[in-house]
């Protein structure tokens, strides 16, 4: 069962049945592609804003004439695929009255109509030819501010959507290539930097005329029929390599769960992933009831969380064309819930909390397949970064000016460990490929603090086998003011790590945020000095949930980490002399050496193989007096590379025997029928989320809500998976490749 059966695959484009000559459509779907790219460009150019200009927090979308999405930008997936839902209500309400003109730009920051969430702006406007509807262009960027009682995104103590940012329905902004004066001072009246808030809409308006003038000029070259018959062909395309690509993968069930802390609340995220076929099934309905305001997405949101997943997990040579890909997957929700919010319940940071835990749900249970998968486990990723540590900072600066917005220090997230390699160090996450950070400069020039340190912080990745990648930490001081009067703090995975590991690879770090108050800091740098850490001062510490709204004096000090990526595999299966090297390279300290990996390093930095050996075996020994298993008698010695078996995680296969399929763990340990996870046959041991590594909760704050479990192999004590969940949470049936699937390998 080693070898995997595919159904035949196109040898050529010639022979997908597209509408266009080979060589037409190669010309037209690259063209169409930078056509594309060029106007997201076109917002990072013309924007005053670092969200734009150096952290690329936008998108753009190319759309039919009926709004389906023939390309996204690889910037911020959700900000595009919620175009669609924009312009298929312009067209479905908006056609007569007021009409739909040529060269004209349509508005919205609805999250009920269309958008993530009310700060994700959002532009529209159809493309005609000689009269002709030609097809639709869009752009969003995520503003800093539209108001609200609470500067910036994160409305913490709103009730509903009503105490949220001010909603605007589709509206018209630009009418004949003119902007309506009267809509645009609507929009900018109630934000706190209208003038920045007025740059980014031009610059979006930009980017949508940018993308038509090409169109226009691509009809002209080509012909309407030809650039029309394009588009399709694109969508097609997708379809049809994304449909072989599914085919090439095993048939079953995965299912991950995660948690969002809400103050006092935590809410349960789960998804069923069913792919048979030529399909996949994403079911979110067994997540919780929504909260009343700010964590919550609605559908939009959530299907363009799945379709992020997707494109960076399953179509890495494949166009990011959503309408192909939406054609081969259905997204099952249940109104009224986190995913799915039901009118009133508010979404202000939608993007940062439940679009983003949906793509972590999405992200892992396609990796556990690619990973059951012997063609393509090398595409398996453990998580990325499970969520970044956000913080908004408003106020005046020295010479009285308003300044205000995000610092987004913590995109720059871990990435997944690989079957074969580990996360990339401050690598960023899913939801943009192509995002980064700003430079320090470039905040300290923009608001007034002084940073005192921005580095990958120690311990963060998760380990494994390969090591996930190192999430980002820094620490900065008020500079040049008495005080920064607002500055909110927001995120979640502050009591346990959202950024999972796979077979037996240890999530990563946690988010934290934490102020040392009326600090001794001005005092060491008139000594000449320069802290290092936070705990090197002199002051009174106050560490942070997930959301606060505080201020900032000059004698402050804020420390800041955000997540880091998933380990791959059980960490004492790690290379030791990749451990040195983390350990020489800042990354792993000496303790989590021995405590993650069981390596010993002597005085010069070498690896000590005989303690190293010894220290593994204590580790083993640990895990079965933790786990009280018993080691199993007759275990017979055996190879996996046979006929009869097919690698289904990184240590456990499914193998024939006497007609019926089981699991066995590489050392030969029969674990049991192949119709569950192997965690169900599993040695557990349950510990506290901080074994993980001493950036995880260090502060135990609100104790211990949450618990880690590990499984073992009986036999050999190998970690086959882990698993964070509540203390009352069932163990979770999370992995299954169908039997029959299985079957036809043979």
């Amino acid at each position: 069962m080693n070898k995997i059966v595919k159904n035949p695959v196109p040898a050529s484009i010639a022979d997908y049945g597209l509408r266009l000559d080979p060589k037409t459509f190669e010309i037209l779907r690259h063209r169409l592609w930078y056509i594309n790219d060029e106007g997201a460009r076109t917002i990072s150019r013309l924007s005053g804003s670092p969200v734009a200009t150096e952290v690329f927090d936008m998108n753009t979308g190319l759309m039919t004439t009926e709004g389906d999405l023939v390309y996204i930008d690889t910037f911020i997936c959700a900000q595009a695929t919620t175009l669609t839902p924009f312009v298929k209500t312009l067209i479905a309400e908006y056609s007569d009255n007021p009409g739909i003109g040529v060269n004209d730009t349509f508005l919205t920051n609805d999250p009920y109509v269309s958008v993530a969430h009310q700060t994700c702006v959002m532009v529209a406007g159809p493309v005609h030819w000689k009269g002709k509807l030609a097809g639709w262009t869009g752009a969003s960027l995520h503003v800093i501010d539209v108001g609200g009682s609470t500067a910036g995104q994160a409305q913490i103590n709103a009730d509903s959507i009503f105490a949220e940012q001010p909603l605007i329905s589709p509206v018209k902004l630009v009418e004949n290539g003119k902007f309506r004066r009267d809509i645009e001072r609507v929009y900018l009246r109630n934000s706190r930097l209208p003038h920045l808030l007025a740059l980014d809409l031009r610059a979006k308006v930009a980017a949508s005329q940018v993308v038509r003038n090409r169109l226009v000029e691509t009809f002209n070259e080509f012909g309407f029929d030809t650039v029309q018959a394009a588009m399709a062909d694109v969508i097609d395309y997708t379809e049809k390599r994304i449909r072989a690509r599914l085919r090439e993968l095993p048939d079953g069930v995965w299912k991950h769960r995660g948690y969002i802390e809400w103050g006092d609340r935590i809410f349960r995220c789960c998804l069923t992933m069913t792919k048979k076929g030529e399909n996949l099934v994403f079911d979110f309905s067994e997540t919780d009831d929504q909260a009343p305001a700010i964590i919550n997405c609605t559908i939009h949101g959530l299907i363009g969380a799945v379709l992020a997943s997707i494109m960076v997990y399953l179509c890495w040579d494949i166009p990011w064309s959503p309408a192909g890909v939406r054609r081969v997957i259905e997204v099952k929700s249940r109104k009224g819930s986190v995913f799915d919010a039901a009118w009133p319940a508010g979404v202000s940071k939608s993007t940062t909390t439940a679009i983003w835990e949906a793509r972590n749900l999405a992200s892992i249970t396609i990796a556990k397949m690619l990973g059951a998968s012997a063609g393509h486990r090398d595409r398996a990723m453990a998580g990325w970064q499970g969520v970044k540590a956000l913080e908004e900072l408003f106020g005046r600066d020295e010479s009285g000016e308003p300044f205000g917005g995000p610092l987004l220090d913590g995109m720059a997230g871990g990435t997944g460990a690989l079957c074969c390699a580990d996360g990339i160090d401050t690598g960023g996450h899913t939801s943009s490929v192509r995002a980064t950070i700003a430079n320090v400069e470039s905040y300290e020039f923009r608001y007034p603090i002084m940073y005192l340190y921005r580095r990958q912080t120690r311990d963060s990745g998760g380990p494994g086998m390969f090591r996930g990648g190192a999430g980002v930490s820094m620490m900065y001081v008020p500079n040049g003011v008495d005080e920064i009067p607002t500055k909110v703090l927001h995120t979640f995975g502050v009591e346990q790590p959202e950024s999972p590991g796979m077979f037996g690879g240890h999530p990563s770090c946690t988010n934290q945020f934490a102020i040392m108050r009326d600090s001794d800091v001005l005092k060491r740098f008139a000594s000449g000095e320069m802290p290092g850490e936070i705990e090197e001062l002199n002051g009174d510490l106050e560490v942070y949930p997930g959301y606060k709204a505080t201020s900032m004096t000059r004698s402050d000090v804020y420390r800041t980490a955000s997540q880091g990526g998933g380990g791959y595999g059980d960490p004492i299966d790690r290379d030791p002399h990749r451990v040195a090297d983390d350990v020489t390279n800042g990354l792993v300290s000496r303790e989590w050496a021995r405590r993650s990996y069981g390596v010993i390093l002597d005085d010069t930095g070498a690896v000590d193989q005989a303690e190293t050996t010894r220290a593994r075996d204590t580790i083993r020994a640990e895990r079965r007096r933790a786990s009280g298993a018993k080691e199993p008698a007759n275990v017979k010695p055996w190879k996996p590379a046979t006929t009869d078996t097919m690698r289904v995680s990184e240590s456990v296969y499914a193998e024939r025997a006497s007609g019926k399929l089981q699991l066995r763990c590489r050392c030969g340990c029969v674990l049991g029928p192949a119709d569950k996870s192997p965690k169900m046959y599993a040695a557990m041991a349950k510990l506290p989320v901080q074994t993980i590594g001493p950036e995880v909760n260090p502060h135990e704050i609100n104790g211990a809500r949450f618990e880690l479990r590990e499984f073992y192999c009986p036999s050999c004590m190998t970690r086959l998976e882990v698993e964070i969940a509540r203390p009352d949470d069932p163990v979770l049936d999370d992995s299954c490749v169908s039997a029959d699937w299985l079957a036809k390998q043979a």
